[in-house]
């Protein structure tokens, strides 16, 4: 599988400005997930997920992405 780098080095740079701009030096990066879904006629079904979870980060990463749900279920409004 032939991947683009630059998608992920864009991708990850736009992450660490926003995070550097939004909160101050004392803020502490708690944990992140990366994960994608991969479409190909060799996988069952068709396509297939995958994630990584910062070292660490294992127990805290389920309600990571459930707030990600529902914040792009509820277009960014957390309430």
């Amino acid at each position: 599988m032939a991947v683009d780098l630059s998608l992920f080095n864009n991708s990850v740079s736009t992450l660490l400005d926003h995070l550097t701009r939004h909160y101050g030096e004392d803020a502490k990066l708690e944990t992140y997930v990366i994960c994608a879904r991969v479409r190909s006629a060799t996988i069952p079904g068709g396509n297939g997920i995958n994630w990584i979870v910062n070292p660490g980060g294992e127990e805290l990463a389920g309600g990571l992405l459930r707030e990600v749900l529902k914040a792009v279920e509820g277009n960014g409004d957390l309430s």
